[in-house]
């Protein structure tokens, strides 16, 4: 029997960490074949230029797609993705997968998806059912569930969100979040090598810090994460490890403010990509995570990690029993800062399962992608109940 080709598109950090140990598992099959494709912010030096992880990971990177404007117009985004429309409809004509995977809810998946019923190319979408009402990314998730030919939810419930739109249950496998399977055989950098690695103080508090932009209220501006962090270093004895904004109209303005507050405020460290090994290794030892991201509520729960989750980005979204929930008022945020660290809270989360999964996601798909009918999948039927 031929091997099965079947492609992965990935354009941003948080979205390959998620998928790297899916990656590793299709890369050493017996039964298919990988053809990675790459592109967007992994290709910008402004955030991290992190295609360079996914070769030292040693992944083969298959095609590259160069499609992010770097013009200063306000028509950036859709001129990016018109450009991605085109080169991925070239690749379609000339490769023509078996199937494509893609993760998530990023806005540059939509071209893809839409390629994908032009040239009835399966798709297989990982993350579907959730819920963030307070981003664009929650109509670009169930766009991407409508186009899906099959689906790899994180746990039943979100099941239950992907058969309410009508799609069959048997195309759905509730898998967990891949990502998490990485955490069971990671090499964790002892503490006080990763906190000389860092510039960071190993006897001093750490608060791990990522926000991203809002897509709908815009709220998360730089004049916002300013005030923030620089009360927190003012008032408190934590140090700050920043990461990069996403590419969202917004990021690029953030993550210029994370660099200069870096260069004002010694207790303020910004990297832009941090990487697998590093990230997962600092959230072991970190002593909050603060922010606006979803691997607050993904993943944070596996590292025993309070969370102040800031804003309406993930509104609507499950969230694991360590997650605080702040509005965008200071005195709240302050007060979530000193909450977190407590023993009543700590009460709440301490060794509690993930609902995002418990590590075996990457068995499971690979399990279904070995027993499905291929010539099955393009055929879909609406089921409403």
């Amino acid at each position: 029997m031929n091997k099965r080709k079947i492609a992965v598109f990935t354009s941003i950090r948080s979205e390959y960490g998620l998928l790297s140990p899916l990656l590793k598992r299709l890369k050493d099959s017996t039964k298919f074949d990988l053809e990675l494709l790459v592109g967007g912010a992994h290709l910008l030096e402004e955030f991290g230029m992190t295609i360079n992880q996914i070769k030292e990971d040693g992944f083969k990177i298959t095609h590259i797609f160069d499609f992010v404007c770097r013009e200063n117009v306000s028509d950036s985004l859709t001129k990016s993705l018109s450009k991605l429309q085109e080169t991925i409809g070239e690749y379609f004509v000339n490769n023509k997968p078996d199937l494509i995977i893609v993760l998530g809810d990023r806005f540059e998946l939509l071209p893809i998806a839409s390629a994908c019923t032009v040239y009835n190319i399966p798709l297989a979408h990982i993350s579907g059912g959730e819920i963030t009402q307070g981003a664009q990314d929650n109509q670009i998730r169930h766009a991407l569930t409508k186009l899906a030919h099959i689906h790899f939810p994180a746990n039943e419930e979100y099941k239950k969100n992907i058969m309410r739109m009508g799609e069959e249950d048997w195309r759905i496998c509730v898998s967990g979040e891949p990502g998490l399977d990485l955490l069971k055989d990671i090499n964790y950098i002892p503490k006080l090598e990763l906190y000389k690695m860092l510039g960071l103080n190993a006897e001093q508090r750490l608060i791990i810090c990522t926000f991203h932009p809002e897509t709908i209220s815009n709220k998360i501006t730089p004049e916002f994460v300013r005030m923030v962090l620089k009360k927190i270093v003012n008032t408190t004895n934590y140090q700050l490890l920043t990461t990069a904004a996403n590419i969202d109209h917004g990021g690029v303005e953030i993550n210029r403010l994370l660099e200069q507050m870096a260069q004002d405020f010694s207790n303020i460290k910004y990297i832009r990509s941090l990487g697998q090994q590093k990230y997962y290794s600092v959230l072991k030892y970190a002593d909050f995570m603060l922010g606006n991201s979803s691997s607050g509520l993904v993943e944070a729960q596996s590292f025993n990690l309070p969370v102040i989750n800031v804003g309406n980005r993930q509104e609507g979204r499950m969230t694991n029993p360590n997650v605080y929930q702040c509005s965008l008022e200071l005195d709240e945020i302050l007060q979530g800062v000193k909450y977190v660290i407590t023993d009543d809270f700590k009460h709440k989360y301490f060794h509690k399962s993930n609902i995002y999964g418990d590590g075996n996601a990457c068995d499971k798909i690979m399990d279904y992608l070995e027993k499905v009918d291929f010539s099955k999948l393009i055929f879909k039927k609406t089921v409403f109940n």
